[in-house]
Parts: C-alpha cells; sequence; structure tokens
C-alpha cells in the first residue's frame, strides 16, 4: 500500500516535470521567435540601405573585358585616363598598397593617384581594405578592382536600351508621325496639322516619318544591342 507522503511526492514530481517541459518549450519558441526576428532586421536593413547586402560573386574574363571598347568608355567616362590606367594595372597585378601603387604607376605622391582611387570607388569599380600599422593612430590601405561590377554595369546599361526601345517600337505601331528637322521633336498627325507642320518649340518644319521605316530602325538597334550583350555575357565564366 502506498502511503500518503509517497503519493504526494509522486504527484510533486510529476508536476515538477510538467512545469520543466513547459519551460523548455517556453524557451524554445522564444529562441526560434528570436532568430526569425533577427534574419527579419538584416533583411529590413539591407533594403533602407542600413545593412550589406551580400552579392554573389562573378567571376569574369578580365582581359577580354579589357577589350571591349564601351568597358574602358565606362571607367573613362567616370574616372578619366588616368583612373581607367590604375584600373588595368589593378586588374593586372591584384591587390596592392596604396603609396606601392602610387609609386609603380610614377604619381608623385599617394595623394595624386587618390583622386581617381575615389572616382573609381565611388562607381563601385574598385574596393578596399585598411590595415592598421604597428598600433599607430593611421591606417594602410590596400586597393583592388572590381571587373565583376563592370560587366554587371555594362550587361544593365543594354538590357536597359533593349527595354526601353522595345516600349518606343510598341508606341511607334500605331501610326505615323512627323518630327522636327531642327530639335527632333515627335508630333503626331493631328498635332503637326494643328501648328501647320511647324515645331511648337523653334518653328522647325515638321517631317513625316513612316511608322514602319521607324520601326525597322529600331528593330536594328535591338538587334546589335543584343549581340553586344552577348559578347558581354561570355566574359562571364561559368
Amino acid at each position: 500500500m502506498v502511503s500518503k507522503k509517497s503519493k504526494a511526492n509522486l504527484s510533486k514530481n510529476k508536476l515538477n516535470k510538467t512545469v520543466t517541459k513547459k519551460v523548455s518549450s517556453i524557451k524554445i519558441k522564444s529562441n526560434a521567435k528570436k532568430s526569425v526576428l533577427k534574419k527579419k532586421s538584416k533583411k529590413s536593413l539591407s533594403k533602407k540601405g542600413l545593412g550589406p547586402i551580400k552579392e554573389k560573386k562573378i567571376r569574369v574574363d578580365s582581359k577580354k573585358l579589357l577589350e571591349l571598347e564601351e568597358s574602358k568608355k565606362y571607367v573613362m567616362d567616370v574616372a578619366g585616363e588616368n583612373g581607367l590606367m590604375v584600373f588595368k594595372f589593378l586588374i593586372s597585378q591584384g591587390e596592392m598598397e596604396e603609396n606601392q601603387l602610387a609609386k609603380k604607376l610614377k604619381f608623385e605622391k599617394a595623394n595624386a593617384i587618390r583622386k581617381f582611387l575615389y572616382r573609381l570607388y565611388n562607381n563601385n569599380l574598385v574596393s578596399y581594405r585598411k590595415v592598421k600599422k604597428n598600433n599607430k593612430a593611421w591606417y594602410t590601405y590596400f586597393w583592388s578592382a572590381n571587373p565583376d561590377k563592370l560587366v554587371m554595369i555594362i550587361t544593365k546599361m543594354y538590357e536597359g536600351e533593349i527595354r526601353d526601345t522595345k516600349k518606343s517600337m510598341e508606341l511607334n505601331k500605331a501610326e505615323d508621325f512627323y518630327v522636327c528637322d531642327i530639335c527632333n521633336r515627335r508630333y503626331d498627325v493631328s498635332e503637326s496639322l494643328e501648328n501647320d507642320f511647324r515645331c511648337k518649340n523653334d518653328g522647325g518644319l515638321l517631317e513625316h516619318v513612316e511608322s514602319q521605316k521607324m520601326l525597322e530602325d529600331k528593330q536594328s538597334r535591338i538587334d546589335f544591342l543584343s549581340k553586344k550583350l552577348e559578347e558581354v555575357r561570355k566574359i562571364i565564366k561559368k
């Protein structure tokens, strides 16, 4: 026969086990909730530009990239001739310390090359890392090129122009139109009649343009851009 004391102890042990299980369950749920919130928070920060967005780095054939005229033109436009020289050198030599880079490219001081590095950096074409020098107050900067970013930029440029040209083709399918021989402003037939075939902007003569001819020209442009886009995509290593 089980005594009243034993029964009480059994009930107490059972209650303790139940409480322990519930507490453990609450902790697990709480930790899971924290993990989900943390992930959501990171995504939210990234969307707002307050946190880093990790992009998958693509491998490119840097030599072929620099053979493309559009690559050289883009770098020249954002960083000038010296900027292109710095970019090419970093691609060929890899990461390099700032002062050493200036010396190799025959700049008098690091300050002289820094403005070109900053122009490249502002357009995401180079990256840097800094290392504290001998526990002193200043840092040493190491720079490296981002050829993959240049490929992405050129790809987006071509894709954007192709998309815009296709939209323009849809608009031009409707009817023939007239174009000013000075500013190239476009008018439909009714607008042209209202203005006696003269441009509102500068009084230029409005010339008739057949929509079919315009569509053919735009399609030729799309074909050209698509071919160039394919050339750029071939630079990406599988």
